[in-house]
């Protein structure tokens, strides 16, 4: 009498070490449109760098958005971004749980140029990156299984990431209320400078706040983002101090040490928060859920 033959059984992630990334759908579109950002971000600075000591003039409207930080972008943010790109095509988790925080910085960064920089026709790229980074971003983020990430993140520092957040947002508030409360009105740097506030204080700070928030209370949507944040964070730190470095070796435009070195140790502390969130990450991929 014949057998009916067995269904194979699915193996089991927990001991095969699967690596496939908790997706709901593939992704190729993204890595389509995130090598168009990378292209239309290195032209856009390359254009501007072409035109040192004219562009901006000998007074930019902000250390982020001068040649200085057109450099910063070439060598900071489009390597970044290509890298987490190219970790999540190879089924990375770490690389899915960057891509999102270094195509909110491009978005971030490039909403400052759109408000900052001067009226030319370099305005449609930034308006192209702006967009396109926004929809990216927001394809990647709904294409990601939250729940099956959090499992994956089940051992991650949560509530030391939260708070780290949360201190940042909280300072970088400060520090934006006491520049609106003690400069003078009407001051033609004031006004110059006012794109940047604006851009922090509606778009950057609250992010970084309310995924803060979000991992401090262990919600699911805080463990796919939180490591993005801190990315975002990081490179925030690391693009304006070699923007402030480069444009002094560029134009000459002086940047005050203190300022370019409370930037560089906020970096620091979000690299090794991040270090340490990605490790866990590592450590408990392809592991069953015990939290």
């Amino acid at each position: 009498m014949a057998t009916r033959p067995q269904t194979p059984t699915r193996p089991d992630p927990a001991r095969t070490g699967d690596r496939r990334l908790p997706l709901r759908r593939p992704l190729t579109g993204s890595y389509a449109t995130s090598a168009v950002i990378a292209i239309l971000i290195a032209a856009s600075s390359l254009a501007g760098l072409a035109e040192v000591g004219t562009r901006y003039g000998s007074d930019p409207p902000s250390v982020l958005v001068s040649h200085g930080g057109d450099a910063a972008n070439l060598v900071v943010v489009v390597p970044i971004l290509l890298a987490t790109v190219w970790l999540t095509r190879r089924r990375s988790l770490p690389g899915l749980l960057l891509w999102p925080g270094a195509l909110f910085y491009a978005l971030y960064v490039y909403a400052i140029y759109l408000v900052a920089a001067p009226f030319t026709a370099l305005l449609f790229g930034y308006v192209a990156i702006v967009t396109l980074s926004a929809a990216t971003l927001g394809a990647v983020i709904t294409s990601i299984d939250h729940p099956a990430c959090r499992d994956r993140l089940a051992h991650t520092p949560a509530r030391s990431v939260g708070a780290a957040l949360l201190v940042v947002a909280v300072l970088a508030y400060a520090g934006l209320a006491a520049t609106a409360v003690t400069a003078p009105g009407g001051a033609t740097e004031d006004l110059a400078f006012r794109g940047q506030w604006a851009v922090d204080t509606a778009l950057g700070t609250p992010v970084l706040l309310l995924g803060g928030v979000l991992l401090w209370r262990r919600a699911t949507l805080g463990y796919t983002t939180g490591a993005g944040l801190l990315l975002v964070s990081g490179m925030g730190g690391l693009a304006f101090a070699a923007a402030a470095v480069l444009d002094g070796w560029l134009t000459q435009t002086a940047t005050d040490p203190t300022v370019i070195a409370v930037h560089l140790a906020i970096a620091t502390v979000d690299v090794i928060l991040l270090a340490v969130f990605l490790r866990r990450a590592s450590v408990t991929h392809g592991r069953s859920p015990t939290g």
